[in-house]
């Protein structure tokens, strides 16, 4: 897909997957997003945690939850109704709460 979309992690539902809050999208995104979207984890990046590695949803939860993420989709997994994304963990937008 290419498509880019950002926003704060809302849950975490297992050690590699979670959900945003969709607040931010690329301009050039070629597909829709709903408000919240389910993403599982292809890659992450972590400045705060440079050796992060797949563990448990409880690490996945203190990584990444109420954290401002981005999210390059690689393509939607039609069975899990989830975004497949390479995720880099970032500081939230100038004026965003």
């Amino acid at each position: 897909m290419g498509d880019g979309i950002g926003g704060p992690v809302i849950s975490c539902l297992s050690n590699n997957t979670f959900e945003i809050m969709v607040t931010h999208f690329r301009k050039d995104n070629i597909e829709q997003y709903a408000k919240t979207e389910r993403i599982i984890i292809g890659k992450i990046d972590n400045p705060d945690e440079p050796q992060y590695q797949e563990t448990t949803q409880t690490d996945l939860e203190k990584a990444l939850k109420g954290k401002f993420v981005s999210c390059n989709v690689q393509y939607r997994d039609s069975k899990m109704d989830a975004l497949v994304c390479n995720v880099f963990v970032q500081k939230p937008p100038e004026g965003f709460v």
